[in-house]
């Protein structure tokens, strides 16, 4: 955890409420993608974003600040996305994201290898979105929060195992049938 956020929590704790605005500024995209990805909603996501800050400010004293701050604020985001899910799951699309319109043809060399990995991005994103529920929320709290194995465990409230497990189905998903040869991050084996 940063100096900054734990200094921002101890205000918070001690009655400074316009603090806790400070962590909500600084985590609220981060926080909106990963909700975004698991509800594929916007409004929903958006809902569900909110609520975790406010779950987070009213449960701040259960709060242990020797650990990072943002794990524990993603492990509310990630059960208020599964309540959400299972209460409208009959209503959630299920299709992708549209992609944003192509940029204009790069001029430079630097600008084309941009491009093409921007390209190669979107394709492996698309990717996951597709795999299933489980598959695909380890993979973004791994990969893209860069959230420890325990810690999305303790998330998801599941063994460790069972997330390696998600990550190595995923993995093998996006191998065999979206021609996604690797993820930058290799999960730990033991």
């Amino acid at each position: 955890m940063s100096d900054d956020d734990r200094e921002v929590v101890r205000h918070v704790k001690r009655g400074d409420r316009e603090a806790f605005g400070r962590l909500v500024e600084r985590y609220q995209r981060r926080v909106f993608g990963l909700v975004l990805m698991m509800v594929r909603e916007p409004a929903g996501a958006e809902e569900v974003t909110q609520d975790a800050f406010v779950r987070a400010y009213v449960h701040l004293d259960h709060y242990d600040d020797n650990r990072p701050f943002y794990p524990w604020l993603a492990t509310i985001a990630v059960r208020l996305s599964q309540n959400w899910l299972r209460a409208h799951g009959r209503n959630v699309q299920r299709e992708g994201t549209t992609l944003d319109s192509a940029p204009e043809p790069a001029q430079t060399a630097a600008a084309l290898e941009e491009l093409i990995e921007d390209e190669q991005s979107r394709r492996l994103w698309r990717a996951v979105a597709a795999l299933s529920s489980g598959e695909r929320t380890a993979v973004m709290l791994y990969y893209r929060e860069e959230m420890s194995v325990r810690d999305i465990a303790q998330a998801l409230g599941v063994t460790t195992g069972t997330i390696k497990t998600l990550l190595f189905r995923a993995r093998r998903h996006l191998r065999a049938h979206h021609d996604v040869t690797t993820m930058r991050r290799e999960v730990p084996s033991s």
